[in-house]
């Protein structure tokens, strides 16, 4: 920040009580959008190793502190083994992945699968019932009838939507954990695990690392971000926060350890008719949520804050802000389409404001 905010940030902060009581109302002039994440650190440290690729379509920046460089590269090759290896667990447009046995499988028989991505349905269907049906990992059918999978984005009619969305309730999936199946009872039904099996992935990710000794680590994997302890320089791990419709930054999350993860109208969309359409489906509706734009959720584990970023996105402002103050340890920033900001009452001491 220039020199000139110190006063401005101190009385920003004097003033944070009324600002960040539950459901407070912060005007768009204070602070913009939140939208997507640029991590803000010192790249010049002599132990931190870094690495940038392209896998489960989407970019993944690594950075972890180590001093030995051949050891820091084996990790990082184990890294991204393992996240190569689960998304063939979990992408459902894999032929052979857990995903496509349960959808290809659903109407006939239960389907067999592993352990892992057992786990992460049942986190998935526990989401659902705590959302009241707002996240559901049974959304695929609409998806696919918006043309979000593969890009082939298409404006259904009302028909299409309404047969889709016979398909989609997640009370309906049959799990039976002692034999590790899962039955969709429905032929055409099908389970999305897009908004949690990234979180998870990440989760996984940072396992790895904390298994290997590392202190000091910061993984983004597409906007889900992890983090191990501190910077290695002992200072937090600086999580900036950028406006939805602009290149610009305006707040930040100081944070050591704990997850951040956005979901937001900007990430998948298409335009039909001067209407953006996105991705984030209500399945009450079958359409688009249209009352917030964008929600950044700061939790323990990148799991929870992803599948809490998508449900709170869908419930709306009212319902998701209950549902954040409800949740330990738990925060959440929301923008709604007026450009205001709503912030759960514990990000007092998390957030720093700019001008």
């Amino acid at each position: 920040m220039q020199n000139n905010n110190a006063s401005n940030k101190q009385n920003l902060q004097s003033n944070y009580k009324k600002l960040l009581k539950p459901g407070y109302v912060i005007p768009f002039a204070i602070i913009a959008a939140v939208i997507a994440f640029m991590i803000m650190q010192d790249r010049s440290t002599d132990n931190l190793h870094s690495a940038y690729r392209v896998t489960m379509d989407t970019s993944v920046d690594l950075q972890f502190a180590h001093e030995n460089r051949g050891f820091a590269s084996s990790l990082e090759d184990e890294v991204f083994t393992e996240i190569d290896r689960l998304e063939k667990l979990f992408s459902r447009t894999i032929e052979d992945s857990d995903i496509n046995l349960i959808n290809s499988s659903a109407g006939e028989k239960p389907a067999r699968i592993s352990e892992e991505v057992l786990h992460v349905i049942e986190k998935a269907l526990y989401y659902a019932r705590l959302s009241e049906g707002y996240f559901d990992p049974t959304i695929a059918p609409l998806i696919d009838t918006w043309g979000f999978l593969g890009q082939q984005f298409r404006l259904p009619d009302q028909g299409e939507i309404d047969s889709a969305m016979e398909l989609v309730d997640f009370n309906l999936v049959q799990v039976d954990r002692n034999s590790y199946t899962v039955f969709l009872p429905e032929r055409g039904m099908s389970i999305e695990l897009g908004g949690i099996a990234k979180g998870y992935i990440v989760d996984r990710a940072l396992d790895i690392l904390k298994n290997a000794g590392i202190e000091h680590a910061f993984i983004n994997v597409g906007g889900d971000i992890g983090l191990i302890g501190s910077k290695p320089d002992g200072e937090p791990w600086r999580i900036g926060v950028r406006h939805p419709r602009e290149d610009a930054i305006v707040a930040v999350f100081p944070l050591s350890d704990g997850a951040v993860v956005t979901s937001g109208d900007y990430q998948r969309y298409f335009t039909e008719n001067e209407v953006n359409y996105h991705h984030l489906l209500d399945p009450n509706t079958g359409y688009p949520a249209r009352k917030l734009i964008s929600v950044t959720v700061v939790a323990d584990t990148v799991l929870e804050a992803d599948a809490l970023s998508t449900a709170i996105f869908i419930m709306g402002p009212e319902k998701g802000l209950t549902l954040l103050e409800n949740l330990p340890g738990v925060e959440g920033l929301l923008i709604t389409p007026e450009f205001d900001i709503l912030l759960s009452s514990g990000l007092e001491d998390l957030v720093e404001l700019d001008d």
